[in-house]
């Protein structure tokens, strides 16, 4: 399995065997991290690998999970610096799929340093060998239709019509699925769906966090058909205040 088929393959893992994972493979998953870069190439974002296999670092928070490991997300307080931390883990969350090591988002969890070099941590990540099965079919996933999501100009081509699947394969907070597209031929103009009631300021910043784990969906899957994709913030839609969704990008395909 490579890391683009994890996409429709992968599941969220409660409950893990206590047992180390080979140091080789961990530090596979700090180099794999390192050398992905950012979605604005600016924001601020840092992960750390946390060990619990004595069970002595309890994890806190009302979703969580004992797990002989945490990737623990820290990053600046910035709509892109938690879309940039989304896009990265979700990399290293695929990856580690493709490894036969189960993962689970915990969002409202928190575990180990709540700071690192000045960024407050924002996310818990668990993972190890998981205890029962690690991966499901697509068809089990519960995800909205395409037709819910997308707004049709033209025609999408094969492969656009590919990356739309693994884009709506994303998994989202509460299973918010907030993203929202406009299709034209070559290009995808990205939103954020807004909600109509304020939300607390943790709902707001996961719905940046899984638009940049959706992101990374759009960009594995270009890269698995070789098509090259520009992303782009157009200033005429970034100043304007929409009523249903929040605009975060423009992307283009290039042939």
């Amino acid at each position: 399995m490579n890391i683009y088929e994890a996409i429709f393959n992968r599941r969220s893992v409660r409950k893990y065997v206590m047992e180390p994972l080979d140091a080789e493979i961990l530090e596979k998953i700090r180099k794999m991290i390192e050398n992905t870069s950012s979605l604005d190439g600016a924001s601020r974002v840092e992960f750390d690998i946390y060990e619990n296999l004595n069970k002595k670092n309890q994890v806190k928070g009302l979703l969580k999970s004992e797990a002989p490991y945490y990737l623990i997300v820290y990053c600046e307080d910035t709509p892109s610096a938690y879309r940039s931390a989304g896009y990265i883990a979700e990399q290293a969350v695929l990856y580690m799929t493709t490894k036969e090591i189960g993962t689970c988002y915990l969002g409202s969890a928190k575990v180990g340093p709540k700071e690192k070099n000045g960024l407050k941590q924002f996310l818990v990540i668990a993972f190890g060998r998981a205890e029962g099965t690690l991966y499901r079919d697509m068809e089990e996933a519960h995800r909205l239709p395409l037709s819910s999501l997308c707004t049709y100009k033209d025609e999408p081509g094969e492969y656009l019509k590919k990356i739309l699947k693994a884009a709506r394969m994303a998994p989202s907070s509460m299973n918010t699925q907030p993203w929202r597209f406009i299709v034209y031929a070559d290009r995808l103009y990205v939103f954020a769906k807004k909600e109509a009631l304020p939300q607390p300021k943790m709902f707001t910043t996961m719905r940046q966090f899984d638009m940049g784990i959706m992101l990374c969906h759009i960009m594995l899957a270009a890269e698995e058909f070789w098509m090259n994709i520009e992303t782009v913030t157009e200033e005429q839609y970034a100043k304007k205040n929409y009523k249903n969704g929040e605009y975060i990008c423009t992307i283009i395909f290039h042939s």
